[in-house]
């Protein structure tokens, strides 16, 4: 008696092996050759089938290569992304199933243009762990580091500076001590600083303004370098106060227009600069009498300013040049004008 029901338990066990190979095979569609993926997000599970469900056998860092050679029956739809679950070859010699969304046609021919894609888009992310961010920044530092053109050079460049900045965003300033965070700032020490007010690490907009300097050949792409400097958070807040809120965009946004009147965004920065400079209290303050040091200070910042402005949107062909300059020559008359003798 126990023997029998022993050979049917065993039997059973059997046909349900049988019966999952059979189900696994049904899934699969043989490619007709093998096809080159590389994985577009961080921490790729491969499992042992073409469901989340089943078992973990690997999981893959952004940018690993891998070969498919076979894909399942039916698309899915995971985490609003769809596409094919591939069976792959695993770097480490084993297989499993990645499913597609998490993957992207590699060409070694077009490494660098694939990884720009990938990156562009992994930067649209809302949200990222400092895991996350610091596996893009290698990822993307690779790329760049074999750049064939100045101009592919200047555009990667750009985007690990904005993987590091995503990078160290998440990173608690009570833990800045801690590993893995400790040695990823002391890396980036001169790339990084803390905003006390925002209560959190950044790029610091130096570091972009140097990006720019060392790429400034490469034409559209430092174009593009410069104004990500020009909009970078700078740290403190100006709280309305106009005179702070007017230096502090002629040395972004004004910087930008210095080095490119007739950039990209120079159509903005003019706008920006526009703004500025309307308020009247900015009027008041520059063209003020007597004071303390302080005031003197500042009347001699928003000069200097001025005068660096007026210098850089004579240089623009914008519409709106006459407007701005105006408004400059109303704030002081004699601003980036040489003395008569």
């Amino acid at each position: 008696m126990k023997r029998h029901l022993l050979r049917g338990m065993l039997a059973g066990v059997c046909l349900s092996f049988v019966a999952g190979a059979v189900a696994a095979s049904a899934q699969e569609v043989r490619l007709a050759r093998e096809e080159q993926k590389i994985t577009a997000a961080s921490n790729v599970r491969a499992r042992t089938g073409p469901q989340t469900s089943a078992p973990e056998v690997a999981r893959l860092k952004l940018g690993t290569i891998v070969t498919a050679v076979a894909r399942s029956a039916e698309e899915a739809e995971i985490g609003g992304r769809r596409g094919h679950w591939f069976l792959v070859n695993l770097p480490a010699g084993a297989t499993g199933w990645v499913f597609g969304g998490l993957l992207a046609d590699y060409d070694p021919a077009r490494r660098r243009d694939i990884v720009r894609r990938i990156a562009e888009e992994r930067l649209k992310a809302e949200t990222m762990t400092f895991e996350e961010g610091s596996d893009l920044y290698n990822f993307v530092s690779g790329a760049a580091a074999d750049a064939a053109t100045a101009d592919e050079r200047a555009r990667l460049d750009l985007l690990r500076m904005r993987a590091l900045n995503r990078s160290v965003g998440p990173i608690p300033y009570e833990e800045r001590e801690r590993a893995p965070y400790r040695e990823w700032l002391k890396a980036h020490e001169r790339e990084v600083v803390y905003h006390e007010l925002a209560g959190g690490f950044q790029l610091a907009s130096e570091a972009l303004w140097e990006l720019e300097k060392k790429h400034r050949a490469a034409g559209a792409a430092a174009d593009e370098i410069a104004w990500a400097a020009a909009e970078n958070p700078t740290l403190g807040e100006c709280e309305g106060d106009a005179v702070c809120d007017f230096l502090r965009t002629a040395g972004a946004e004004g910087h930008y227009l210095g080095l490119y009147p007739n950039g990209a965004h120079a159509a903005e920065a003019l706008e920006r600069i526009g703004a500025v400079l309307a308020p009247a209290e900015l009027k008041t303050r520059a063209n003020s009498k007597g004071g303390d040091q302080y005031q003197a200070e500042e009347r001699e910042a928003i000069k200097k300013a001025l005068a660096r402005l007026r210098l850089a949107v004579s240089k623009t062909n914008s519409p709106r040049k006459a407007a701005v300059l105006n408004r400059i020559n109303q704030l002081s008359p004699a601003a980036g004008r040489p003395a008569r003798r």
